[in-house]
């Protein structure tokens, strides 16, 4: 018995109407039975009807027209057409019109019901077939959508760039208006992105909450999504900044890896949204991506700061030895040289005194260098290190120093050019002073002796650029960020010349920073280097 299907009878003979009503609702279909074509028409506006039969002659409309209007309001309706006198033409326009059989009158019941029966079976076919397609489509979406979040965190083991992009995708494939991520941090949570939440909330989001109440506590205690589709009834003080946004639905889902949430996915729409299974799904699978590319990150970024410290700590290692190489060096010569001072039975002549009073007053200025740069780097780690700016003439700076540059580069050929529209900057003039210095020097470490080194200054609306560049042995692309670490030192540098401590770079760096500027590096192996420094204008 069939308890689930309509079917809708159009003929003006009202005992036809009645006969066929009960014979078909005894086999169990919902029947309206209609004597014209326009209340037909009203009933089908209505609502859907799995099966139509149809009179070919109605006293307000050709029976093929209505089945034309018919099949325009719903096209998968069933639809059967009788008439009093055969005619071949009448069938074959039905049948072109789209009718899925014509039967003429007087009707056999049992021939009716096989039609019928036969119809109905080829619509639920289509209808199912629909549904499959319907489904395939979504676990496209779903797939495709997740394939998407997922290649775009896996371009990267940045954390907050992978949140950052996986929000952008996330909003990208469902076209969910707000969302936001928070990760665990100890025994609370941590706000660590958004997009699309207007900037007026920003302030009001909190940027730790609970680990062990509220709704995000919940969250993270479950495995599944938390729903609500009318947020005015909320109470909860977790989610209050959407609500002062207007932000009417909320959606969280954990971020499971392993069985272990690590954070929450939150999205948020301002109208009441129904979320379907679908959606959920969905939700779920990208809450699973991104706890996967957060967890990866967190992994490196463990195994990065290892690492990182293995290294330091053998960098600080060779930086201690090399400083006590650097200092027992200058202080042998100091002592050996005012011991042959102090020798009672030895006469020196004056130029041999003068020497060993210039190997003593050399020495003694790297010496002096020497815990200057310690102190410095010292005072960078500590974010202390002071400037003290005035507006000084670049031309004045390296005026100041250029006594040290040309006795540093004296088997070299130095040349210096600065543009003539660089009046005056705003800087510390010691402190760039040594920059140059140090740039120079290192310059001087790493190029063969007569070759050019040229220090040159350009600038903009914005800034000056200062550089030096020498023809040297050049640097790997893979080292242009490494040199700047403290201790960090290269290869390659002249013979006889000292190893040094590897602070130079890092005390350039933080001095040009402290200054609002940037420092960096252009070079390849075997083509020489160029370190440049811009400094603000103003």
């Amino acid at each position: 018995m069939k308890t689930n299907e309509s079917i809708m009878v159009v003929d003006d003979d009202r005992d036809f109407l009645d006969i066929i009503r009960k014979i078909l609702e005894k086999k169990g279909y919902k029947i309206s039975a209609v004597p014209s074509a326009g209340e037909a028409i009203s009933l089908l506006k209505k609502g859907f009807y799995n099966a139509a039969i149809l009179d070919i002659s109605l006293p307000d409309a050709d029976g093929t027209e209505l089945l034309s209007n018919i099949l325009a309001l719903h096209p998968d309706i069933v639809t059967i057409m009788l008439t009093g006198h055969s005619s071949v033409k009448n069938a074959v326009q039905s049948l072109n019109r789209g009718a899925f059989a014509y039967l003429e009158k007087p009707v056999d019941p049992e021939n009716l019901l096989t039609v019928i029966n036969k119809g109905l079976e080829k619509q639920r076919l289509v209808f199912e077939n629909r549904q499959l397609v319907n489904e395939l489509e979504r676990h496209n979406h779903i797939t495709n959508t997740l394939l998407t979040v997922s290649q775009a965190v896996a371009q990267t083991l940045d954390l907050q760039e992978i949140i950052d992009t996986a929000l952008e995708k996330v909003a990208e494939c469902t076209g969910v208006e707000a969302s936001f991520v928070y990760l665990r941090e100890k025994d609370h949570l941590k706000f660590m992105g958004h997009h699309g939440l207007p900037m007026t909330i920003i302030k009001d989001i909190p940027k730790k909450v609970s680990g062990t109440e509220g709704i995000f506590s919940n969250l993270t205690e479950q495995s599944g999504a938390m729903i609500i589709e009318d947020m005015a009834k909320l109470e909860e003080s977790d989610l209050k900044f959407l609500k002062k946004a207007d932000y009417r639905s909320f959606a969280g889902v954990p971020l499971t890896i392993l069985g272990e949430n690590i954070g929450v996915l939150g999205i948020a729409t301002d109208f009441n949204q129904i979320f379907s299974p679908n959606n959920i799904d969905l939700l779920n699978g990208i809450g699973r991506e991104i706890a996967i590319a957060v967890r990866n990150a967190q992994l490196y970024e463990e195994a990065s700061s290892a690492r990182a410290l293995r290294e330091l700590d053998s960098m600080r290692t060779a930086f201690l030895a090399n400083v006590s190489h650097e200092l027992r060096t200058p202080l042998a010569v100091i002592k050996g040289s005012a011991n042959s001072l102090l020798q009672p039975d030895v006469i020196f002549d004056d130029q041999t005194r003068r020497d060993f009073l210039l190997s003593i007053d050399k020495d003694a200025d790297t010496l002096t260098r020497l815990v200057d740069d310690l102190l410095m780097i010292s005072r960078l780690e500590a974010n202390a290190l002071e400037v003290k700016k005035k507006k000084v003439n670049l031309s004045d700076v390296i005026k100041a120093i250029k006594d040290r540059l040309d006795n540093l580069t004296v088997k070299h050929r130095l040349h210096i050019n600065i543009a003539k529209e660089i009046t005056t900057l705003n800087i510390d003039e010691g402190r760039i002073g040594e920059v140059l210095t140090n740039l120079v020097e290192n310059a001087v470490k790493f190029s063969d002796d007569d070759t050019d080194i040229y220090i040159k200054a350009t600038h903009n609306n914005k800034k000056a650029t200062i550089s030096v560049a020498d023809e040297g042995i050049g640097i790997s692309p893979e080292l242009h960020q490494k040199i700047f670490e403290r201790f960090f030192q290269g290869d390659g540098r002249k013979a006889g010349r000292r190893k040094g401590t590897g602070l130079g770079l890092a005390i350039c760096q933080g001095i040009i920073e402290a200054h609002g500027g940037k420092i960096w590096v252009e070079s390849k192996p075997g083509s020489g280097a160029k370190f440049s420094f811009s400094l603000p204008l103003d």
